[in-house]
């Protein structure tokens, strides 16, 4: 195959597929990509369940090999593609692009698709949920995922300060929590390791109520930890909205 014909291959398909750093429009092929890849997230949940699959275990490893090699095809065609992305040109870009995080999730989607001997025991119950990570394939079509990162990026030093004040707040509680409930449910609260299971709970809102102080100083301390745990939860959701607003404003201004 001359070059001039492999050039003209490889702009066709990259007129035709997204890789997130383009914003336009999606082709007929990016949207049939879309549902192969959500019939199959809803094959893998329902596969799970070990009655239905035997049942239908024909069919099951069918549509797996079906979709290996759908997205065979889709990786092979962004391999060529992507040589019209100027830090991608040529063969060693292409090894370049092979090591970039949307081709590695590619191929961790792939490869579990064409076990199809494989159908019991830990390995296979592993690459099964391995299966769903063509769902993070959903990613590359959008320039907003981009945005996304690109806003997590800029404001990395808040959101890891926010991440050390969560992270004391939740050591301090253990501890206290440790120390005034430690003697009446050894238990639950008979080591600070013991106590992370509640602050956590607590300093995340979800409560699950399996865990929780019984005495008056562990229940006066439960009512500071909710009212602290109610900033420390919204602040990186105020500093990731203070950066999506101000990437958007950039983008329109």
């Amino acid at each position: 195959m001359t070059y001039r014909k492999m050039n003209s291959i490889s702009k066709y398909l990259f007129e035709h597929l997204h890789f997130g750093i383009e914003d336009k429009e999606f082709t007929f092929i990016e949207k049939a990509i879309f549902l192969i890849i959500i019939l199959n997230c809803i094959i893998v949940v329902v596969e799970s369940e070990q009655e239905i699959y035997f049942k239908y275990k024909y069919y099951f490893d069918f549509s797996r090999i079906f979709f290996g090699i759908v997205f065979t095809i889709e990786y092979v065609s962004r391999l060529i593609a992507v040589g019209q992305i100027k830090q991608f040109e040529g063969f060693n870009g292409r090894i370049k692009y092979i090591f970039s995080i949307w081709a590695i999730i590619d191929l961790i989607a792939i490869l579990p698709l064409f076990l199809v001997g494989l159908n019991e025991g830990f390995l296979f119950r592993v690459l099964r949920g391995v299966r769903l990570f063509s769902l993070i394939r959903f990613g590359r079509f959008s320039v907003a995922i981009h945005n996304v990162t690109s806003a997590i990026y800029e404001r990395k030093n808040e959101l890891i300060f926010s991440f050390f004040i969560s992270i004391s707040l939740l050591f301090i509680s253990s501890t206290v929590l440790y120390v005034v409930e430690g003697g009446a449910q050894p238990e639950a609260f008979g080591s600070i390791l013991r106590s992370v299971w509640w602050a956590a709970a607590a300093l995340t809102t979800v409560g699950y109520g399996d865990v929780y102080p019984i005495t008056g100083i562990g229940k006066f301390f439960a009512i500071l930890s909710a009212f602290f745990s109610i900033g420390i939860v919204a602040l990186p959701a105020g500093i990731l909205a203070g950066a999506f607003t101000e990437k958007f404003n950039k983008k329109n201004s």
